[in-house]
Formats: structure tokens, C-alpha cells, sequence
């Protein structure tokens, strides 16, 4: 007996069949042929769209960072100078959203602390916050943490600066732990002075600050117990 030979073989072997078969799957997406033009010039635009904001975005970048470069010599920490704030604020409103206007955002709220307005600075700051990167947001907080200082207001700094404390480690939080039980200190919260100075104490300590470390948290205590 003779083997049965695929009907699906033999349309494919076919140039007659497989231009059947082509002709009726095209009058099948004919329907759809507007549609599927309409997709792939709205893909086109777009891919077009983003290298053209994409080159635009790199050339602002590029203006920006030669921007700052200039402005840079102006400003100075050691002899603060209210013009070059504002010269810095103008400088962030032109060239917003570059990598330059972030680092003159930061370099602007430095000098409003040392110009000691402590309102603006702190709203400066604040601006800067934006939970991109961790690092940053601590160091900027901490920041934040001497403008309410400055302001006298010890209860808001410490509230501000205990995140950062929680989030340090090695040196650098004992230093900051240090400076929060001192907030509290000047906040009259002796309660949450006197955790923090235990804390200090269950670290081992430098031995020229033990004593001063259990001084103070003898007085914390002190003023719980009244």
C-alpha cells in the first residue's frame, strides 16, 4: 500500500498552495491593515520622540554643568553672601531637573544656613528630599536637623535627626547619638535624653568621655525622677 502522503506537506511543497495560502491570510488582516499602520507610525513618533529629548536632555546637562562651573567661585561658605544665594536659586529655575541644578540646590541651602536663615534653608532642604537615594536623603536630613536647630527649636531637631541616627553605624553613630541626647537635653525631654545617653554608655565609650557620658545621664535621670 502506497504511504498516505500529509495534506499539510504537500501545501507547503506547493508554489501554487503557498500563494493560496498567503493570499488568504492577507485578505484575512485586511480589516486590520489601518490599525496596524496606525501602530507602527505611533512606535516610530515615539521612538523618534525619546532620542530627540534624549539629545536635548544631554545638551542641557552639558550647558548646566558649564553653567555651574562658573557660578561656583561666588559662592563661599566662609563669607556667605546673599546674592550668590539668590544667584543659585536663579541658576536651579533655569536649568531644573539637571544632575548641576540638584548640586546647586544642595550648595544653596549650605549657604542660607550660614547666612543663618534658618526658614529657608530648611524648606531647601526639604525640596531636596526625594527618596531616590538613601545616602543622600540621610545627609541632607542631618542638614535639615541644625536649620530647626538654629531656629531653637531642639524637640523638632531631635525628631528630624533620630531617623538618621537609626539608620547610621560604627563612629559616625556615636556622634550623631551624641548630638541627639544633647537636642534632648536642651528640649527638656529628659526621658528620651537619658535613653540615649545610656545608649552611648553601653557602647564602649572613649575613656575621656565616660565620665562625662554618665554625668550626663545622672542628670537626665535626675529630672525624670522629679
Amino acid at each position: 500500500m502506497a504511504k498516505a502522503t500529509p495534506r499539510r506537506k504537500v501545501t507547503l511543497d506547493s508554489p501554487e498552495e503557498m500563494l493560496t495560502w498567503a493570499q488568504l491570510w492577507l485578505a484575512r488582516l485586511k480589516p486590520y491593515t489601518k490599525w496596524l499602520v496606525v501602530v507602527v507610525v505611533v512606535i516610530a513618533v515615539g521612538l523618534g520622540a525619546w532620542e530627540i529629548n534624549a539629545w536635548l536632555q544631554a545638551g542641557k546637562e552639558e550647558k548646566a554643568a558649564a553653567a555651574l562651573a562658573q557660578l561656583t567661585p561666588k559662592v563661599s561658605i566662609e563669607a556667605p553672601d546673599a546674592a550668590a544665594a539668590q544667584a543659585l536659586d536663579r541658576f536651579v529655575k533655569e536649568y531644573g531637573g539637571t544632575r548641576a541644578a540638584r548640586e546647586a540646590q544642595l550648595m544653596r541651602a549650605n549657604l542660607l544656613f550660614h547666612l543663618k536663615q534658618y526658614g529657608q534653608a530648611a524648606s531647601a532642604y526639604e525640596a531636596l528630599l526625594d527618596g531616590r537615594d538613601p545616602s543622600w536623603d540621610l545627609l541632607v536630613t542631618e542638614s535639615l536637623s541644625y536649620c530647626y536647630e538654629g531656629m531653637g527649636n531642639f524637640k523638632k531637631a531631635a525628631a528630624v535627626l533620630k531617623p538618621v541616627v537609626e539608620k547610621a553605624s560604627g563612629p559616625l553613630q556615636g556622634e550623631e547619638m551624641r548630638r541627639l541626647a544633647l537636642l534632648y537635653d536642651r528640649a527638656q525631654e529628659p526621658k528620651e535624653a537619658a535613653l540615649y545617653w545610656r545608649k552611648l554608655l553601653e557602647k564602649p565609650p572613649e575613656a575621656a568621655l565616660k565620665p562625662y557620658f554618665q554625668e550626663k545621664l545622672a542628670a537626665a535621670e535626675a529630672l525624670v525622677k522629679k
